[in-house]
């Protein structure tokens, strides 16, 4: 291939001075003392004295100039040619950056050894202390070379042998698959993120909180059970600042205005459970309570709810729903409402000591997830609490503040992350 590729440098690109340019540009970049190589208006124009600019051992600039010459034949004439163009192209860049250090000049034609010093020398007089002559044989070398076998083949069209296919791929097999991959990839995320971006504008179906267990239990080793989520926005929405909802057991509570009401047979979650949920809204001329105390003054109820009790329990989800009623009549919240907000779970001790990881999720998405080494547990005082009725005797399995490790509350935030669609609609007619 060696003489084939000497042939095609001397007239294969003639008049194509673009080609000619990557081709070069192509050249230097595979020596790795140049970094940051870029071409200077390789489809024409002004310059600036050099063809292409670098970045020489990660310091100096550098600049590099091609002379190729049409159907190099490395006469004298043509040598003579090279060299004074050499000579043209350094006092151009000499002059336009007086300090310049290192210059390249790649040429197709093949220069003897006594005038590469003599070009060498004439450099070190302006002040070059580092000149890089790449002639014809220097860049054949680098084409044959398994690192320039891609260049070789895309400027000069010179097919790979089986040998050098094999050269090749032993050495970049690996970094194609990886840069292959990558690049599916990354247009992956970037069409996920473009997804839900867009989807964060539809309203906010449900919030969803679950609590992973760390195995299933029987309904009566878990008893008696409040599981609530207290979570502020970071910009009001129709005047609504936070939300409050959660589960609990004993369907009877669910109309008890009192704690005498209340039948405490009915308790356990294996008999029964309940839940509600409530908007955290601003009165006109009110000022904006403190977070997380959820003041009764500002709670308005938007749901309810009460099911069957179960007998093996795995997980406790807990959910603020947004679609409460058949037809949706705004002011509703939205998906993107919930960006940047703020929220920590309150839960009975004994419940709390079972969590083994904690997920939330949104719509379709999932938002986050909490390993049990991602969260902590705090003790907060006895005189929390939740709109509705607990008995004394429940209370003492004491409230617990259920937060991120590393901060006094979970935080939601969609410029840190792209939650994970968790459900694909099909397509129309798709079995």
């Amino acid at each position: 291939m060696s003489y084939e590729t000497d042939e095609r440098l001397k007239g294969r690109l003639d008049t194509n001075q673009l080609a000619r340019e990557q081709l070069c540009l192509a050249v230097i970049s595979i020596d790795k003392r140049f970094t940051e190589v870029r071409p200077r208006h390789p489809r024409g124009g002004p310059d600036g004295a050099r063809d292409i600019q670098a970045l020489f051992r990660e310091s100096q600039v550098a600049f590099a100039a091609v002379g190729f010459l049409n159907q190099a034949n490395d006469s004298d004439e043509h040598r003579e040619r090279v060299m004074a163009k050499f000579e043209e192209d350094l006092d151009a860049a000499t002059a336009v950056e007086p300090q310049l250090k290192v210059f390249v000049f790649l040429t197709n034609v093949n220069l003897r050894l006594s005038e590469k010093s003599e070009l060498e020398g004439s450099a070190r007089k302006r002040g070059i202390t580092q000149c890089e002559i790449m002639d014809r044989e220097r860049i054949r070398i680098t084409l044959d070379s398994p690192d320039g076998l891609a260049a070789r083949y895309q400027y000069l069209g010179i097919p790979l042998s089986e040998a050098e296919q094999a050269s090749f791929f032993a050495k970049w097999g690996d970094d194609i698959q990886g840069v292959v991959s990558e690049g599916f990839g990354r247009l992956e995320r970037t069409l996920n993120r473009l997804q839900f971006l867009a989807e964060t504008n539809l309203p906010l179906s449900h919030l969803t909180v679950l609590l992973q267990l760390e195995h299933e239990y029987a309904g009566a080793e878990i008893g008696h059970f409040r599981a609530f989520c207290c979570l502020e926005m970071v910009e009001p929405r129709d005047r609504v600042v936070g939300l409050l909802f959660g589960s609990t057991d004993n369907p009877n509570r669910m109309n008890a205005t009192t704690v005498g009401e209340l039948d405490l047979a009915l308790g356990g979650i294996q008999t029964g459970r309940c839940g509600r949920q409530w908007e955290e809204k601003l009165k006109d001329g009110a000022d904006t309570p403190d977070p997380f105390t959820k003041a009764n003054e500002f709670l308005l109820p938007a749901g309810s709810f009460t099911s069957v009790g179960a007998q093996k329990v795995g997980h406790i989800a807990i959910r603020f729903s947004g679609d409460t009623d058949f037809i949706r009549i705004p002011p509703y919240l939205l998906f993107r409402d919930i960006d940047e907000a703020r929220f920590a779970l309150f839960l009975n001790q004994s419940l709390a000591d079972k969590v083994a990881a904690i997920s939330v999720y949104a719509n379709e998405y999932e938002l986050a997830k909490y390993p049990k080494s991602a969260f902590r547990v705090n003790k907060i005082s006895r005189d929390f609490r939740i709109p509705m009725c607990f008995a004394d005797s429940e209370l003492t399995d004491a409230w617990v503040k259920v937060t991120d490790g590393s901060s006094s509350t979970f935080h939601l935030s969609f410029s840190d992350y792209t939650p994970k669609r968790r459900f694909v609609a099909p397509e129309v007619g798709s079995s």
